[in-house]
């Protein structure tokens, strides 16, 4: 049995460990927060019909997310479909322009890019896009939302997965996303070690790994490095590193994201509409109970938009616009706006990743390439489902089976020098 350490009890730390733990190794899960889940977190909101969960961080499992839906099923929680799509979204602030015209737009994006190899920026395809400037900025809002980064910074690749345009469904897990992390973190019991921040990551030089915390040091056969990219970024965090590592985090961009909760007096029908000015979009969606739950949820994406909103010094200013963006639903007058800025967040640094042009799956696979003993996972490492709550299972999962393989390697060559002996 070996002995490993998960820093970081997100989707993907906790994903590592509970494979791990699976295998028959001893892991200890290093979490600076209070609660697992990480960019994960659900809470409630009180309306003035009742109290209901909200997301304030990651929210919709989209199609493909195979590896969330077995872990679901195997900690028997169940997805329920938000009676709305992530993917369509009426422009509520242009007049004249519809979601089909942008998804029309999109897709002869979309054909253009596919034409090129995706090369480049998804600003430098908006560029070469015959349609009216107004719909063109259209579309570059629905990406830059979708991505939280500039689309003069994104790859056009983004347009593949995450800035989608087909009216595809999604869901959320009843009860609230962080059901999932729970029920994860509920099962490896008290190896989940709370409120404990890493300082430092060093391998020993007769192998293993030496973790130093502020509740002081431990000494493993293997560590897991599941902490986000910010975090890995932070010259307060040391960690190993490598030329190739640090060239294949040069095409890794991080994301900047808000999100907004506002009460409703009454239930509202589903809906989705984006402001194209401020790069935000509005949902209504339905909960376990089948019901449209009696809350306006918001999203903004990219640092530029949250700076322009002025939202660090005065959220209230986004509360009002989303008043006037959504003058079909009612919101009281004293309604109690709950609004989440992930850059303010010294454990995250920001929302999920996107990847720059020049991103490679042989220069995402670096990214999780060990380094001595020290093993990688994250959303931002994840070459299909990057920034999504699939790429950071998916990516966790990785990085135990590499431990496994290297655990065995390790216990075959023991057995190799005993039998010599």
């Amino acid at each position: 049995m070996g002995r490993i350490g998960i820093l970081g009890a997100g989707l993907a730390g906790l994903a590592a460990a509970t494979k791990l733990a699976e295998a028959g190794e001893h892991v200890t899960v290093f979490e600076a927060r209070d609660r697992p889940g990480g960019r994960v977190w659900s809470e409630t909101l009180d309306t003035p019909t009742g109290c209901y969960v909200i997301e304030r961080g990651a929210e919709f499992v989209l199609d493909g997310y195979t590896s969330m839906r077995r872990l679901l099923s195997q900690f028997g929680l169940r997805l329920v479909d938000t009676g709305m799509s992530y993917y369509v979204r009426e422009p509520g602030d242009v007049p004249d322009i519809t979601c089909d015209d942008i998804i029309r737009t999109g897709r002869e994006a979309l054909q253009l890019a596919s034409s090129s190899g995706l090369q480049g920026t998804a600003e430098a395809l908006l560029a070469d896009l015959p349609d009216e400037p107004e719909l063109v900025d259209a579309l570059r809002a629905r990406i830059e939302i979708s991505t939280a980064v500039s689309a003069s910074e994104v790859t056009a690749k983004s347009l593949h997965h995450i800035a989608s345009f087909e009216p595809k469904p999604s869901w959320r897990v009843a009860g609230g996303n962080q059901q999932l992390p729970d029920a994860m973190a509920g099962a490896l019991g008290d190896a989940v070690r709370y409120g404990e921040t890493v300082k430092a990551v060093e391998n020993i030089s007769d192998g293993g790994v030496l973790v130093t915390t502020d509740g002081g040091t431990s000494v493993f056969d293997s560590v897991v490095v599941a902490l986000p990219l910010a975090v890995v970024r932070h010259p307060q965090v040391t960690l190993p590193t490598n030329e190739a590592r640090n060239s294949a985090l040069k095409y890794v961009l991080q994301g900047h994201a808000a999100k907004l909760h506002l009460p409703l007096e009454t239930q509202p029908t589903t809906s989705a509409v984006m402001s194209v000015e401020g790069r935000y979009w509005t949902w209504t969606a339905t909960d376990e109970s089948g019901g449209v739950v009696p809350v306006l949820n918001a999203f903004m994406g990219s640092s530029s938009a949250i700076t322009r909103a002025n939202l660090r010094q005065h959220p209230e200013e986004w509360v009002a616009k989303a008043r006037a963006l959504r003058s079909d639903l009612t919101i009281p007058e004293d309604a109690s706006a709950l609004t989440t800025i992930w850059s303010q967040d010294p454990l995250a640094g920001g929302a999920y990743a996107a990847h720059a042009p020049g991103v490679t799956a042989a220069g995402t696979a670096l990214l999780e390439k060990p380094v001595g003993d020290v093993f990688w996972a994250g959303e931002y490492s994840e070459p299909e489902f990057v920034g999504l709550m699939e790429g950071a299972i998916r990516s966790g999962e990785r990085a135990a089976g590499r431990v496994i393989q290297r655990l065995q390697a390790r216990s075959r060559n023991s057995d190799s020098e005993r039998t010599k002996a």
